[in-house]
């Protein structure tokens, strides 16, 4: 068993099949729900029941501003709007791999770029919030890396 650092999880999009890290992404969130479904009835007691129904996913990146040209091979941006704009459905990768690059963690899924949000501040840097809705299975796997 190994921790792992935040600067070894890396959150990567697929966009006509080219699989591409998100620029200066500096902070991600991953988050999967499972819909409870009530089963109690009357005369259980004091505590209700439930049983596991539909699972959810979404996630959030939040990094510093990049602007590139439109051909260039990394996400700034300005592709990222691109993306929310046209309501593309991308395949979004969440990558980790322990401290001693021993073992990793993998989770992919197809997402759509649900809202962006951009802070600027006078003195100091542009960043950004972008946050993601999972439609369909996310499939995660892990092991020896």
């Amino acid at each position: 068993m190994a921790k792992v650092s935040g600067e070894d999880v890396v959150v990567s999009i697929n966009v006509a099949d080219v699989l591409t890290p998100i620029a200066c992404a500096r902070s991600i969130t991953f988050d999967i729900q499972n819909e409870m479904i009530e089963t109690s009835i009357t005369g259980n007691g004091n505590f209700r029941t439930y049983i596991p129904g539909a699972l959810d996913w979404n996630g959030t990146i939040e990094g510093l501003v990049f602007i590139y040209k439109e051909n260039n091979p990394y996400n700034g941006l300005g592709q990222l709007y691109d993306l929310i704009i046209n309501g593309t459905a991308i395949t979004i990768n969440y990558y980790e791999v322990d401290v001693d690059g021993v073992t990793f963690l993998n989770k992919t899924g197809t997402a759509y770029i649900e809202s962006i949000n951009e802070t600027s501040s006078f003195d100091n840097m542009v960043t950004f919030t972008a946050n993601i809705k999972g439609t369909g299975q996310i499939t995660i796997t892990y092991g020896d890396v």
